[in-house]
């Protein structure tokens, strides 16, 4: 049985300020928000709102060009957002999922592709962190090409993969969006999980209000655009 752990590891967003240019008006201006561990996280906001450029700065990534300002602390350790270093700790899973699978082969073997370190010696493949023992009750065959998978089954894969390496916060970008019901329901069903037995904290871009509605405890985040301005601002609604 598959035992629950206490922690509250923090993930805090500190007086973030972001422009395309220096030219340009502000496109977030002190945006500070905190992140508990152990649940999930939902993003909403309609398109063109700032959910792809907010976890792009999350990560580090930004431009010369780009002005840019603000804090991010993960377990107490700070990073300078103007510094442009890159955040190793912070993860995305893209929507499209399935660019990062060999769909030929099966589980096992793209679980060691994503253990490959960036620069490896010339050696067989390494073995891969192990999966929680949780993942069985999804009906994954380790060694079934990973085209024979369901869409689900490919998700929850993707997201392990990228787990392979150092990861404290997780970003996903529409998990479930080109999924049917039950495969959504066992992508949500593993992350549930998956929060809930690991120190992860998960943010997630969902469209989806229902599902939002069903998983999220206390309700989710909104970016909002000021008509006037063009400011991003989060709001947390229920």
């Amino acid at each position: 049985m598959t035992t629950e752990k206490k922690i509250q590891k923090m993930f805090e967003i500190k007086d973030i300020s972001f422009r395309f240019a220096k030219d340009k008006s502000y496109f977030f201006k002190n945006l500070s928000i905190a992140f508990d561990s152990g649940k999930m996280h939902f993003i909403r906001g309609k398109n063109g709102a700032g959910k792809s450029t907010l976890f792009r700065l999350l990560q580090g990534n930004s431009t010369q060009q780009e002005q840019v300002s603000g804090d991010l602390e993960i377990s107490g350790v700070k990073y300078q957002l103007e510094k442009r270093d890159r955040i190793d700790e912070v993860r995305l899973v893209h929507q499209k999922f399935d660019n990062m699978l060999a769909d030929q082969f099966s589980f096992d073997d793209n679980m060691r592709f994503a253990a490959i370190a960036q620069y490896p010696k010339f050696r067989s493949l390494p073995d891969y962190k192990p999966v929680p023992d949780f993942l069985k009750q999804f009906g994954i065959d380790h060694t079934k090409p990973v085209k024979l998978l369901s869409g689900g089954q490919r998700q929850i894969l993707a997201i392990l993969m990228v787990l392979q390496k150092p990861t404290k916060i997780l970003l996903l970008d529409e998990p479930t969006a080109a999924l049917d019901d039950q495969n959504t329901n066992m992508v949500m069903e593993f992350l549930s999980e998956l929060v809930r037995t690991t120190d992860l904290i998960i943010l997630m871009i969902c469209h989806d209000k229902e599902l939002v509605q069903r998983y999220a405890r206390d309700g989710y985040l909104e970016l909002v655009v000021d008509q006037e301005t063009g400011l991003r601002s989060i709001e947390t609604r229920t």
